[in-house]
């Protein structure tokens, strides 16, 4: 009876139930419980690489080290290790009590005290482990994507021009009229009435002929990239922080996140900036079969951004707290995604061509990428009454950084082969690279038009061929 309580005490201890399930237990740091998608950071990659990923890091104006990655991953590699050891001592303890029988008295009381010690050991030593794991992920996960080869250093390289020889001076062209002032005379825009409402100058009511301006650029672009094999897609304005986060929106500087999205009170709910958001959401922590790829999406959604210190030259409909957009977006093999991203370069030239604007297009520099961007080409429209070329369209190909974040895989066929940098731990599949582009900002293509077609009086606007009936 004794020597029962002994080893049920013994088994309460160390039991091999309870030795195999924490052996199999796999830490849970790169799961996010309220989302429950795992985010898997190549941090082999990045320790094996730490003095590339630090001089990319400086050269993108990043706030983080990789050298301290580095370190964190040799520590947790030790770590993990020392939690293996103690593991392995508790199931070899647990093989001895099997033959508790053959042992003395003092033996078992050995052996009972040495397996309390493991086990409170055990909770420390995965304690250390869990902190480190929180800690690496806390700062690989602000490492900037890898940069492309085309992208310049520190400033945009012209690629062509669209509806022009040559780039102008930016300067203001005399006679041309703002786009506000023009707006508020023909009754298309009306700010004045938004402070009522909205209780800001960066909104706007579009009327009459305003109001149908925006639905036929949205029935138009919609319509163009459909015809190139993209799905169309309605998404939710609401996206939650954790997906906004994961997909590598990461305000530089002092700035935080909530200095340019709207967050929901006590929820973890933000109003989007972008479709690309819920459109890269949509597929997270999904295992795709490789022949349903690409998988090309095309959305309209309205999107909502602070935009603080917006006025001045670049105020009225340039920058607003909200407005409509239309977004590409694209899930790809690795092999293919360059291809993809010239996909949607070509679409948006096609479509400022369409609407007859003047245009610049420029390879953006590696100073100017987002955190999730390998390689980023800007579009910009010339407008005359603001002498200045305007964003209105950019495409950037974002490689594994946002599919590693939510886990978006796909499978490879038997004999498959891929760059292992993108392939899962088990080799068996890999990760998706995802690319996106704006099809149409809606308001900045209005100022676009309302300051190039303006006639000579300001008493017309001209409307592209492609948007009439």
């Amino acid at each position: 009876m004794m020597l029962r309580r002994c080893a049920r005490r013994a088994r309460s201890l160390y039991g091999l139930k309870r030795c195999h399930s924490t052996n199999k237990r796999k830490p849970k740091v790169s799961q996010d419980v309220s989302l429950g998608i795992k985010m898997n950071l190549n941090l082999s990659w990045i320790a094996e690489n730490a003095e590339n990923v630090q001089e990319n890091i400086q050269r993108r104006g990043g706030d983080v080290s990789a050298f301290e990655v580095r370190d964190l991953y040799s520590a947790i590699l030790l770590q993990k290790k020392q939690c293996e050891s103690i593991r392995a001592e508790r199931k070899a303890i647990a093989r001895k009590m099997q033959n508790a029988k053959s042992l003395t008295e003092e033996e078992r009381k050995a052996i009972i005290e040495r397996a309390q010690f493991l086990k409170v050991s055990l909770t420390e030593e995965e304690a250390k482990l869990h902190a480190k794991e929180t800690e690496i992920l806390e700062k690989a996960s602000r490492i900037p994507n890898s940069t492309s080869e085309h992208s310049p250093l520190d400033k945009p390289r012209l690629i062509e021009c669209i509806n022009a020889d040559e780039v102008r001076e930016e300067k203001i062209e005399e006679g041309r009229i703002g786009h506000a002032q023009l707006g508020e005379s023909l009754g298309i825009l009306d700010f004045g009435s938004t402070s009522k409402v909205a209780g800001t100058s960066q909104a706007c009511y579009l009327k009459n002929q305003g109001a149908l301006l925006e639905l036929a650029l949205v029935n138009f672009t919609m319509s163009h990239v459909i015809k190139k094999g993209f799905t169309p897609i309605i998404v939710p304005d609401l996206a939650r922080r954790t997906i906004v986060e994961r997909c590598g929106f990461q305000p530089r500087g002092t700035e935080n996140l909530d200095s340019q999205l709207y967050q929901v009170e006590d929820s973890d709910l933000c109003l989007i900036g972008t479709s690309e958001i819920p459109l890269a959401g949509m597929l997270a922590g999904e295992l795709l079969d490789e022949e349903k790829l690409p998988n090309k999406a095309v959305a309209f959604s309205h999107c909502f951004r602070k935009e603080a210190g917006g006025g001045g030259k670049e105020g009225g409909l340039y920058r607003m707290h909200q407005f409509s957009k239309v977004e590409m977006f694209v899930f790809s093999t690795p092999e293919n995604a360059s291809e993809h991203f010239q996909e949607i370069v070509e679409i948006q030239k096609e479509i400022f061509n369409a609407l007859e604007l003047e245009c610049r297009v420029l390879e953006m520099p590696a100073n100017d990428l987002g955190a999730s961007a390998y390689r980023k080409v800007d579009i910009e429209a010339w407008m005359p009454a603001m002498g200045i070329y305007g964003e209105i369209s950019s495409a950037s190909e974002c490689l594994d950084y946002q599919s590693r974040r939510l886990d978006i895989r796909f499978r490879l066929q038997p004999g498959r082969h891929t760059n292992t940098e993108y392939t899962s731990q088990s080799g068996k599949t890999a990760y998706v690279h995802t690319l996106n582009g704006t099809a149409c900002a809606i308001p900045r293509t209005i100022v676009a038009i309302l300051e190039q077609h303006q006639s000579r009086d300001g008493s017309r606007i001209h409307i592209p061929q492609a948007l009439r009936p």
